[in-house]
């Protein structure tokens, strides 16, 4: 059955009373707003309704044949977004762990290149530590060299002048 087929039938009642009106005029001589004038208080409930009730139940069926294919489009496009979300909220988080795990990366490298360059530096620093060390201990050495020949050489001549005299 779809949203707006009817297959109508209908119910009709009629109750048929006899009622007698005593137009009584109840607004105090016509005066004032004019209310309550001309009220018919016979037999009355002072309901509003009535007499005549008529039911078209093929409108009640298609309604409440709309109202749950309505129901049902509702779920169906609830659990769509609720799916639509997860799936967002999945993809944000993978996301998310991707970029964590490429900052923890690159920080890495970045450790491990600090280091690297840290150790050459080092490296580099105790190679020219050495070498002034050794320049030091040269210099020593041909500075001692030097005064002992220096020194050699005047003993021997003098030994030599002292030998002849």
């Amino acid at each position: 059955m779809g949203f707006f087929d009817s297959k109508s039938s209908s119910d009709t009642t009629t109750t048929n009373k006899n009622t007698t009106f005593n137009n009584v005029d109840y607004g105090g001589g016509g005066g004032g707003s004019g209310l309550a004038k001309n009220v018919n208080l016979a037999d009355s409930t002072l309901s509003v309704g009535g007499d005549v009730i008529s039911t078209d139940h093929g409108a009640v069926a298609g309604s409440l044949d709309f109202a749950q294919k309505a129901g049902a489009a509702n779920t169906a496009l609830t659990m769509n977004l609720a799916d639509s979300a997860y799936a967002d909220t999945a993809q944000s988080r993978k996301l998310t762990g991707d970029l964590f795990n490429g900052a923890i990366s690159s920080v890495n490298d970045a450790n491990k290149t600090s280091l690297q360059f840290l150790s050459q530096n080092t490296d580099r620093a105790l190679a020219f530590a050495q070498k002034a060390t050794r320049s030091e201990g040269g210099q020593i050495v041909a500075d001692l060299t030097k005064k002992l020949l220096i020194g050699g050489s005047i003993i021997a001549g003098l030994i030599f002048i002292k030998g002849r005299a």
